[in-house]
């Protein structure tokens, strides 16, 4: 056979697939709405990264879906049915993931990312969805802006809009940002059912014991005992943005967010003692290393490095473009995306030791 009858073959083949896992899906896309192929989108804004069985996905600009089959060496582009910046990305297994991003857009995928379905899409309310988290194969919820908060039960085939059930906290106040006896008091009589709905919730996270925290904004952290179905408001000791977490170890949460600002706590949230940081830049997100160390990237290039998660050194990139998300590989490299695009990094050789 020549190479040009094998390659028309091949092409109608992949034609075929392609129109086949398009027509699997309850909503059907115009062409125009799919996302674009492009040469260089590694090097496009990319928001997030997760792992799938051995593969790893990372989701960001224009409805970029990339794959790599071999630890972060190289990257192919899905496409997929949204044009809109995708935000997090979130796999209960091999198979099964979602995405999702602006326009509350919400992409499901059976194949590890090969092929996705848009279940969800309403641009008309200008609410971006931040993150997505399952419990199991069919639980799960998605967060965003204005206290966007939605939930699948089937597993993410089809989403119910509802309001963040918030349950008063103890009474109990945390320690202050310096983690001195000075204690912060807090009146939670003001802060009612209806809170969430003013704040933007930014990020999941969860810590060894299984507990879910939501990153928000205005000081916010609420942590949830039972898989997101209740919440209970935190209280650390800062009023600004919080948006990321990483847990270095069973029995502590490490979270940060706007202007370099870092707490941990080693009792779900009660109490809180503050991180001296070498930088004042925002913090998006962290992750823990293969041998236990800490990696958490954000704005202006910065890596901060940590042992055991109380002091960080600062290594950075020359050209100080932002990162947002970072997934740490067995063989002790690192895979950041961010404003350079999805970039694999041997954290030895730069002297993250």
């Amino acid at each position: 056979m020549s190479r040009l009858v094998h390659g028309l073959l091949l092409g109608l083949v992949l034609t075929a697939c392609s129109a086949t896992a398009r027509a699997a899906c309850d909503d059907p896309v115009p062409e125009s709405e799919w996302s674009v192929l492009m040469p260089l989108a590694t090097q496009s804004m990319m928001l997030d990264i997760a792992e799938a069985g051995d593969d790893l996905v990372v989701v960001g600009d224009r409805g970029h879906v990339l794959i790599s089959p071999d630890h972060g060496l190289t990257w192919q582009q899905q496409r997929t049915p949204t044009r809109a910046v995708l935000t997090a990305v979130w796999f209960h297994d091999r198979q099964l993931g979602w995405a999702v991003g602006h326009d509350a857009v919400i992409l499901r995928t059976e194949d590890g990312g090969a092929n996705w379905c848009r279940v969800h899409f309403a641009p008309e309310l200008e609410f971006p969805l931040f993150d997505v988290w399952f419990a199991d194969e069919n639980n799960g919820f998605a967060i965003g802006a204005y206290g966007y908060f939605l939930r699948s039960s089937d597993g993410g085939r089809s989403w119910e809009e509802e309001m963040l059930e918030v349950v008063e906290p103890e009474p109990e106040a945390p320690l202050d940002a310096e983690g001195a006896d000075e204690v912060v008091e807090e009146e939670w009589d003001d802060w009612g059912d209806a809170l969430p709905a003013d704040l933007h919730m930014n990020r999941i996270v969860t810590d060894a014991a299984g507990r879910l925290y939501i990153m928000a904004e205005a000081g916010t952290i609420f942590r949830s005992d039972d898989q997101g179905f209740t919440w209970m408001a935190m209280n650390p000791p800062y009023d600004g943005s919080f948006f990321g977490g990483v847990a270095p170890d069973a029995e502590s949460l490490l979270v940060f967010g706007l202007r370099g600002n870092m707490f941990r706590t080693r009792d779900g949230g009660e109490t809180w003692r503050g991180i001296r940081l070498p930088v004042d830049t925002s913090l998006f997100g962290g992750a823990r290393l293969a041998d236990g160390s800490i990696l958490v990237v954000g704005t202006a290039g910065v890596m901060l490095f940590s042992r055991e998660g109380e002091s960080f050194s600062l290594h950075q990139r020359d050209d100080r473009k932002a990162l947002m998300s970072v997934i740490g590989l067995d063989d002790g490299s690192v895979i950041v995306v961010g404003e350079p695009g999805v970039e694999r990094l041997d954290r030895r050789a730069a002297g993250m030791e």
